[in-house]
């Protein structure tokens, strides 16, 4: 009897053993499951969403629009914060997207692809204002520009610190004109570098057939900057292009940059479209034979010389003397050449 009870005894703990051995695996089974990472489906049956596939570039494609914002966007030729800029827009601009990656937005301004990095725009519903729509006139021959320059040479030899207004009917006023910089590392005197830059400007020009005028031809002039645009106007030349330095307080930056003024200026907006064209066409010549870095077209109602232009008007700045390699290279001959073919061939593209 006894072996028995022990024999049952012993056959239901074989039975409680095994069925809690079956619940200890399940369990293991089911943790098992949860912690093992999750991996993308694969195959015919898979049902899992794809990331979207990148372009050449490296980009996500897309094909909406955002809002610039900030008070200067820095639009530039490549996806990186070394490259050239091309231009600077102000904040709340709406601009096509066409492709972003985790830092860069590629978008699309004046029918070329370009970049502004992604913490400076957002997306928006907006859409950019379409051009009106205009008769087809591609039967008719649209004229030709007559290829007449006017060069202002920047500053002169002693400032005229009288003032003057900044544009037809303002009462906001500057200096009337400058001497403009000296160079930081060899003194270069930027009135006397405008003045060489200008006249070797007018003689390629005049090469391959420009009217070219200076607004002056020496340093010991007292022009005013209202004066130069104001002989600029009735010069009878369908262009004007000054010519002056920048500098800055950081002396590694060097390049070019060109000036106009904003599409909303009070004093000459219907001249922005060309003055932009004409500053882009520049800016890409420069930089094209010179290798300089294109900081691109800065927009401002602040210059008396654009203010008072009754013609498409550029700033162009060729170099900045606070930087020893601009000095330099604005002091050689051989880059004086390069630069102003570059300008040339900027003005050539805008007039053909």
């Amino acid at each position: 009897m006894k072996r028995k009870v022990l024999f049952c005894l012993l056959a239901m703990s074989m039975v409680l053993f095994t069925a809690c051995g079956k619940k200890e695996n399940k369990t293991t089974e089911q943790t098992t499951v949860e912690t093992v990472p999750y991996q993308p489906a694969t195959g015919t049956d898979a049902t899992t969403v794809a990331e979207p596939a990148k372009d050449e570039e490296g980009f996500y494609s897309t094909d909406d629009y955002v809002i610039t914002v900030g008070d200067t966007i820095n639009v530039r030729v490549s996806p990186s914060k070394d490259a050239s800029i091309y231009s600077l827009l102000a904040g709340g601009v709406v601009l096509k997207r066409t492709g972003y990656n985790e830092e860069w937005t590629r978008v699309y301004l004046d029918n070329t692809s370009f970049y502004i990095h992604s913490d400076l725009v957002e997306i928006t519903d907006q859409v950019p204002e379409e051009e009106p729509d205009t008769e087809d006139t591609s039967e008719e021959e649209v004229p030709k520009l007559e290829k007449i320059v006017i060069i202002d040479p920047g500053n002169q030899t002693n400032p005229n610190v009288s003032q003057e207004s900044i544009g037809p009917g303002s009462e906001e006023t500057k200096q009337c004109a400058t001497t403009g910089y000296t160079g930081a590392t060899l003194g270069a005197k930027e009135y006397e570098l405008n003045l060489i830059y200008a006249e070797a400007l007018k003689t390629e020009l005049e090469s391959r057939g420009y009217t070219v005028t200076l607004t002056r031809t020496e340093n010991e002039v007292d022009l005013t900057n209202k004066a130069r645009a104001e002989m600029a106007n009735s010069s009878g030349a369908t262009t004007f292009i000054r010519i002056q330095m920048s500098y800055s307080s950081n002396t590694e930056l060097t390049g070019v940059m060109a000036v106009i003024m904003p599409g909303d200026s009070r004093y000459n907006a219907s001249l922005h479209d060309d003055s932009r064209e004409l500053a882009t066409r520049i800016l890409q010549g420069v930089t094209g034979k010179t290798g300089a870095v294109n900081h691109g077209i800065y927009e401002t109602d602040q210059y008396t010389t654009i203010n008072w232009s009754q013609i498409p008007v550029v700033v162009i700045n060729l170099g900045y003397l606070s930087s020893a390699q601009d000095e330099q290279n604005l002091l050689d001959e051989n880059y004086r050449n390069d630069t102003v073919k570059g300008i040339a061939d900027g003005l050539d593209y805008f007039y053909n």
